[in-house]
Parts: C-alpha cells; structure tokens; sequence
C-alpha cells in the first residue's frame, strides 16, 4: 500500500488537524523546531510505536481534549482480503473506504496515562441504515439472526461465511444511507479486517539524527531487518505454499476431529469451525548485522562512518530497485541526512532518495533545515513546516511558498556573471567540463562557430529542473533580463527517463530551449579509446549503461572525476564518432546541432 496522506491533532506543536500530502518523495523543510521531525515521529507511533512511542507529554498544551490522534491514508490496498478461512472479500465490499476512494486508518491515543495504549477506527463511507450499520461487529450466528429477522433466503448466501452473510443483508436495503463513519476495530471482523491489512501496510524506516549509540545501534541494525523483510518478500510465493500447505493439513486434522465429534454431538460440531488466529512471522527468526574489522561494534566508530553505511545502504536499495523494479513497499524517513556527512556525500544521498522515490516500490520522507541540500530537493516534494504559536502550518505548492522557503534556509542562486548574455542550466559541476570541452573542440574543427565562453553564455549547475535552486537560478535571470536554455540527463533506461523527458515537453511548450541527451548520461558518450585500455579488453559501453559506475570500476577512478580525467582527452574527431546519429537515414550529430542551437540565443 502506498501512503497518500498523514492528519495529525493534539500532537506536541500540532493542535488543529493538520493535512500532509505524502508524495513519492517528501522534504519537511523550516527552521529548527519548526515541527518537521514531529511529522516523522508520528508516523513511526502509527507504523510501529517502537522507536518513538506516544506518552502522556506529546499532547498538545493547548489540546482542548486528551486525544492524540494521528490518520493514515492510503491508496494500492490489495484488490482482495482473507477474514473467512479461504473466502476473499474486498474493502469495497465491506464498505471500508472513504468517499475518495481510499484506506483511512486512524489511531487515537488517550493521553491521561503515561504510555496511552492506541484505539484503531478505519474511517469510510458505511451504511448507517438501521440493522445495516453494525454487520462487521456482529459474530456468525448473530449475522445468521440477523439475516432470519429481515427474512432473507438462507439460498442467497452461504451461512459459514460472513462477508456472504452481510452482503445479502446490505442487498436486501432499498437504500444504505451511506456517512462517514468512525469504525471501531475492537471485536469480531473489524479486528480481522486489520489483521490482514497490517501484513499489507509498508515498512516504516525512521532513521534519527540524533539517536544514542547502543551496542545493537538501529541505525545500522535497522536497514539490515528491512534486508530480511525484503529478501523473504522475494520468496512470498514459496513461503505462502509452505503456509498454505501447513494450513491445509492442519484444517484436514481438524475438520476430521469434528467429523468424529460429529458422531457423538451434531449441534456442538456444526458450530464449530477450524480457523487459524494469527500468521507466522518469518522475519522475527532471522537476525543480520555487519561487524566491524576486529569485531569491534559499529556503534563505537564516529557518527560520520554509522551514516555512511546507512548512506550506501540507500545507495544499494536505490541500485537493486532501479534494475528490479520489485520488491516490498518501504517508507524510508530520514531526519537531516546532511549530518556529520561531506557535501558530496548529502549529493549522492539525494541521488539516492530520488532513485528510490522513483522505483515505484518506495517513499522517501525527510527533513532539513541546510540550503545547500533543501537547493537540491524537487519544488513539487516541498512541505514548508513553519511554527504559528502553539500550532503548526505544512504548506506546498506555490510561488510564494518556494520564496518563503527560500527566504527562511538562505538557498541562493548559483553565481551568474554580471556580464553573462544568457544561461546554460546544467544537472552538476562535472557538466561544466563536459560542455565546455565539447564546444572548444567542435569549433576547432569548424563544426560550430562560437564556444560558450565567447558568447558570453554562463553555464549553471543546478542539480535538474524542477528544484529549489533552479527556481532560485531562474529568479536571478528575470531579473537580469537573459534568456536560458536547459541541458539535462536523459537518465535513459531508468525511472526518471519519462520524468526527464517530460520536463524537457513542458520547457520547450513555453518557448525554452531545452533538450536531453540521447544516451543516459555524459559518461555514456566517453571514447573507449581515451580509456587507455589494455590489449585484449571486452569492456564496453552502451546506451543506457551506468557507465559511470563501469569505467570507474574498470578503472580504479572516482566517479565524479569521469568526466574530468577521460573527456578532457577526446579529440573533436572522437565526439564527433560519439555524437553520430542516425535519424531515418540521415546523420546527424547530436552536440554539434545542440550547441548550435544554445549558441543561438545570443547574436
């Protein structure tokens, strides 16, 4: 299940409801003690009440009751659910979702004990209609009375099956009358709809800032118990054929205990039914770790190296899921990534969140109060926390919240030169390189007639379209009154290729010129020759590759220095062997052409 949306009320700074929308990649962003790690803490009380547990102090001072509440909403709930033994039903069916459409789940906790114990309601659109408003609390012979008393054929439903049982009373009604109804889960098929629903709500992974060292540190331990839960998701199907099979014999014994009891006491044996209570946990018998050299506890390394290996754990889930496109639905929360790590490393943290966020198999939740990581953070996954007295705002979404954030954090534009004629916005730094060695050589050769440097174009990174410091960048233009055009990664092969491509749609419908290139990415197009490569070599690149990753592999380099140590050798004849296209019969070449155009913007 995907999670839609978060309300919070009476908890710590948030005491009027508050509505969050939750999208595939979510940044609270405000200054410290704004409310953006309270967002996150309450939905590991909602998913998992284990890091953080609610107590009495997180009711809100100003509350005018005890009640904490905290609801969930969700969409991509399972097309089907088991509360009979073997007998699937829907939550359409059981009238189980509200008007939108979607799962709400709420949880309220009664903050006059010191650790209060949660009450679960599943908010949706039921039938309030008189002995049509209560189906899902009543037991199997209270259903079958029920049904007698409205005098409905037993023929239109099977006696042993609840869901049948309510299906053919709702039926029977002209009219549901059908309202928002607060459903408590306490008893009969209320507690088993949950009970299934919960083996289907994602995996909350909340990683703290500033969480004390303990010698089984979850920052560690954490990501290594979602490995397990992932790899035995991998195996559902033969899991699922071992319980199935267990089940199966386990009700044959049972079924043949009744038979016989059968024989000695018919009306006992007719009301009983084998039923299994609770599904194994497979995941609570497997434990992984990762020691340290020397088996010292990773805990008693410095916060910087325990954040890094939770950094590369992100960056190997974002590596799997881009090529599998599989897996369990996870929700990694992540509260101010940016600690104790280098600016690369916060670089190649982001990468990593938006290669999970776009994997369709995970959302990213985090916060910051740094510029230079909130500049690189999409506009559209913004949520602006900001403190109103005993209260809290989230707002999204609009010109002037970008600029209030923008204004709160200090994110700046990239520097653009007083003297600058146009703008070239380029994704990263490496992409300076790139384009200006390309023009320096192409119009060596002839093959274009300015470089950018001679038209005075400015090149800017700004970490892709759509981000904080694009926004920012592009302020900055209007006001000196230049034209820009776009370069960015096609990401070809990858989740973000349609994203790419249609940010570049959407740019050139307003008149930009905007392109991405043909191949994943700048690396893609390195000469093999400029490798230097020994006699014999198999290694290759093509189209859609990590070829960053490859040739620094092959080549014992770092991965942002690519560009810088390889392209820096190619020669104008190499690029122009490299950017060769074929376009229904006709060569063309991709830089050549581009550059041209970008050059274009300046007389």
């Amino acid at each position: 299940m995907k999670l839609d949306k978060v309300k919070i009320k009476n908890f710590r700074g948030y005491q009027t409801e508050t509505e969050i929308p939750i999208s595939d990649l979510t940044a609270f962003i405000g200054r410290n003690d704004a409310g953006k790690s309270s967002v996150l803490e309450a939905l590991e009380i909602f998913f998992n009440n284990s890091i953080v547990k609610c107590e009495r102090e997180d009711l809100n001072i100003e509350a005018d009751n005890s009640l904490i509440e905290i609801t969930c909403l969700f969409s991509d709930f399972p097309d089907e659910i088991v509360i009979d033994a073997a007998n699937p039903t829907t939550l359409i069916a059981e009238k189980l979702l509200n008007a939108e459409g979607q799962l709400e789940i709420k949880k309220v906790y009664s903050a006059t004990v010191a650790n209060p114990k949660e009450k679960i309601f599943i908010i949706c659109n039921h039938p309030t209609v008189e002995n049509g408003n209560d189906l899902l609390n009543l037991k199997r012979t209270e259903l079958r009375t029920r049904a007698n008393n409205l005098d409905i054929p037993p023929e239109n439903y099977n006696g042993n099956v609840n869901s049948t049982i309510r299906q053919a009373i709702w039926a029977s009604f002209g009219e549901l009358d059908l309202q928002e109804t607060e459903l408590l889960v306490d008893k009969e098929d209320t507690k088993k709809v949950y009970e299934t629903l919960k083996g289907y709500l994602p995996v909350y992974a909340l990683f703290q800032s500033d969480r004390q060292s303990k010698d089984d540190d979850k920052e560690v331990a954490d990501p290594m118990k979602i490995a397990v839960k992932q790899a035995l998701a991998q195996l559902n199907d033969e899991i699922e054929h071992i319980k199935n099979e267990v089940r199966n014999r386990a009700i044959d014994t049972a079924n043949r205990t009744l038979e016989k009891l059968r024989e000695m006491s018919p009306d006992l044996a007719n009301e009983l039914i084998p039923e299994f209570k609770t599904e194994p946990k497979f995941d609570s018998q497997f434990k992984l770790t990762i020691k340290s050299e020397d088996d010292i506890p990773i805990n008693k390394r410095g916060s910087g190296i325990r954040r890094l290996i939770l950094l590369n754990f992100f960056r190997a889930e974002a590596e799997r899921l881009r090529n599998e496109h599989q897996g369990n639905q996870v929700i990694f929360a992540f509260e101010e990534p940016e600690t104790s790590q280098h600016p690369d490393h916060q670089e190649m943290l982001i990468q990593a969140f938006t290669d999970l966020s776009n994997s369709g198999n995970s959302q990213i939740i985090l916060t910051t109060h740094t510029p230079a990581l909130a500049g690189l953070l999409p506009l559209d996954s913004l949520r602006f926390v900001e403190r109103q007295g005993n209260d809290r705002t989230v707002e999204l979404g609009t010109e002037e919240v970008f600029e209030k954030i923008a204004t709160t954090l200090g994110v700046l534009p990239n520097p653009v030169s007083k003297n600058a004629t146009a703008m070239l916005l380029i994704e990263g730094k490496s992409d300076v390189t790139f384009v200006n060695h390309t023009a320096s050589q192409l119009k060596a050769d002839g093959h274009i007639t300015h470089t950018f440097e001679d038209k005075r174009i400015a090149l800017v990174p700004i970490g892709g379209c759509g981000n904080l410091k694009h926004w920012r960048t592009l302020q900055l233009a209007e006001q000196f009154d230049i034209p820009y055009c776009v370069l960015l990664d096609s990401d070809k092969g990858t989740a973000e290729e349609q994203k790419n491509i249609d940010q570049i749609t959407e740019l050139r419908g307003n008149g930009i010129k905007a392109y991405v290139t043909r191949k994943r990415e700048p690396e893609n197009y390195v000469h093999l020759d400029c490798l230097n490569l020994p006699v014999g070599s198999t290694f290759t690149l093509n189209d859609t590759c990590d070829a960053k990753v490859l040739i620094a592999n092959e080549k014992s380099t770092k991965k942002t220095l690519i560009l810088e140590t390889y392209w820096t050798r190619m020669t104008s004849a190499q690029i122009r062997e490299v950017e060769l296209y074929d376009d229904n019969g006709t060569q063309r070449y991709e830089f050549s052409e581009m550059f041209t155009d970008f050059l274009s913007l300046v007389p």
